[in-house]
Formats: structure tokens, C-alpha cells, sequence
């Protein structure tokens, strides 16, 4: 079984139970993560099954009484490190925007998540917090994705942000995704609340890819009953091609009804400075 934990406010993962605990929704546990750090935190949910590449620790034990009042004194720490932070980077006129502050679970070290546009000199910084709060000092600059991150959200699905509950690092995501999904390239549909194109284009990459290889790319050549014509929209789920006549007239045709040639089309229909190429290497 697999269990989704809280960690902190409103930030969820998934954490396996190799000691098979035994557990129930609403309890509170220790778990460890992958970097071997533990942290306090709320069982939520119990699931079946899930990617492993979405698992990012396992439970270490059930937390005792001493436990819950460790984990409200650290989160008292962190709001006092946050004050203290936010006060000095004003009072040293840094160009820095602090965003969270987390405390380790054993109080071994302070981590304070920031934005910035550039490198930013906080050495002073980091010694006054260090003799402020007697413990290591992390300072992390992050970036408009890991920002939505740490502070959470609904996305345009009404669901909370995949970053925030089961993704464990970030993919690139490309226009390109978009377009081989025939969406709408409209940049408040595809973009999340970061700024930047929706992690979830990228969930159906891999089959569109493999679907869209069975077909001509557009803007092929093609050759029908009615005379040449140019494929202008293919759909995967009806297998239809919707092509265009010299007249500016469209027809939607059925794959099936189409001989598509069996090499790929630049190489039937190639480009001008393919020709050059072949014409000097024939020279």
C-alpha cells in the first residue's frame, strides 16, 4: 500500500510502507526521503497503486505525542526565521523576494527559499541568521516554477498543482507538445499559474508522437481523386485527414481511403536546399 502524506500546508506526497505500519488516514507519521532527511507529517489518503517515479520516500514510524509537539515548535521557529529573514534583506536593501522557510525536522538546518533576478551577494545575511538561530544556514535561490511549488494552488482544472502533490521534478515543455495535441495555442489556456506552458501537456506526449507517426505531416503533398492537395489537420481518434484543393476547397478524408506513401515525404517531396545538395554531390 501506498500512502499520500502532507507534509506541510497543502504540500502532498506519496511515501511507501516498507515496515508495513499499521496506518489509517489521519494519522500522523514520520517519513524519510529520498535524501534522507525526516519529516513530520499527516497521512491523507491510501492508494493501490502508483509510479514509483512519483514515490519519494517511505514511512519511517507512527509519530508519538513528543513528536507533534517537536513538529508545532518547529513551525514556530520557521515563522520566527521567515520575520527575522524578510526584516533583514529590507533593512540591507537586497534584491531578493524571500518565500518560504523550512525547518528540518531535527532543527539541523533552516532553509530559506527565494526568488531573485540575479546572483545575489547575502553573506551577511546567512552569518546573522547563523547567530540568530545557533544551526546551519541553507539559502536556495528557485525559480517562477518552483515558486508555485512552494506556495501552491488550483490549476485551470480546479485541481491543487501537480508540482505540489505528485511531481517530483520538472520536465521541459515545448510549443511543440501543444501542437502535437491540435490545441489552441492561446497562452492563457496552456500556460499554469507560473508563467510557464502546463506540466500536463506533456502527460500524452508519448502517444500522440506514436499516433502521428502513422500519418504524413502537415503540409504534405498528397494526390486524390479530385486532384493534388495539401494535408491541413489530421485527427488521431477518427483517423480522418483533412485536406486542401488548389480551389481553397477541404475535404475530409478517412485514412483508410488514402494510399500514403510507404517512404517518408521529404524525401518524395524534398526541399530546395535538399536539391542543391544532391546536385553538387552529383556534379
Amino acid at each position: 500500500m501506498l500512502y499520500e502524506v502532507i507534509l506541510r500546508e497543502r504540500e502532498k506526497n506519496v511515501f511507501e510502507n516498507p515496515k508495513l505500519i499499521e496506518i489509517k488516514k489521519g494519522d500522523h507519521v514520520i517519513v524519510k526521503r529520498e535524501d534522507d532527511t525526516e519529516t513530520f507529517g499527516r497521512v491523507v489518503n491510501i492508494v493501490d497503486y502508483i509510479k514509483d517515479s512519483y514515490i519519494q520516500g517511505k514511512i519511517e514510524r507512527k509519530a508519538t505525542e513528543e513528536d507533534i509537539l517537536e513538529w508545532e515548535k518547529n513551525n514556530e521557529l520557521g515563522d520566527k526565521a521567515y520575520k527575522f529573514c524578510k526584516e533583514k534583506i529590507i533593512s540591507e536593501n537586497l534584491p531578493m523576494k524571500l518565500i518560504d522557510v523550512e525547518c528540518q525536522f531535527d532543527k539541523h538546518k533552516l532553509k530559506f527559499f527565494f526568488i531573485a533576478d540575479g546572483r545575489i551577494d547575502f553573506r551577511n545575511l546567512v552569518r546573522d541568521l547563523a547567530a540568530t538561530f545557533k544551526t546551519r544556514i541553507e539559502m536556495r535561490q528557485i525559480g517562477v516554477r518552483d515558486y508555485a511549488k512552494r506556495i501552491g494552488g488550483l490549476g485551470l482544472c480546479g485541481r491543487p498543482f501537480c508540482c505540489r502533490t505528485f511531481l517530483k521534478e520538472f520536465q521541459p515543455v515545448t510549443i511543440r507538445v501543444a501542437r502535437n495535441q491540435d490545441i489552441n495555442i492561446n497562452p492563457q489556456k496552456i500556460s499554469g499559474v507560473c508563467g510557464r506552458l502546463m506540466c500536463c501537456l506533456t502527460y500524452e506526449e508519448e502517444f500522440y508522437a506514436n499516433e502521428l507517426k502513422k500519418y504524413p505531416k502537415i503540409g504534405t503533398k498528397l494526390e486524390t481523386e479530385k486532384g493534388k492537395s495539401i494535408i491541413t489537420k489530421i485527427n488521431i481518434f477518427t483517423e480522418e485527414i483533412t485536406v486542401q484543393y488548389e480551389d481553397d476547397s477541404e475535404e475530409i478524408i478517412h485514412r483508410s481511403k488514402i494510399k500514403l506513401p510507404e517512404k517518408r515525404m521529404w524525401k518524395i517531396f524534398p526541399r530546395r536546399s535538399f536539391l542543391k545538395r544532391q546536385k553538387k554531390d552529383e556534379e
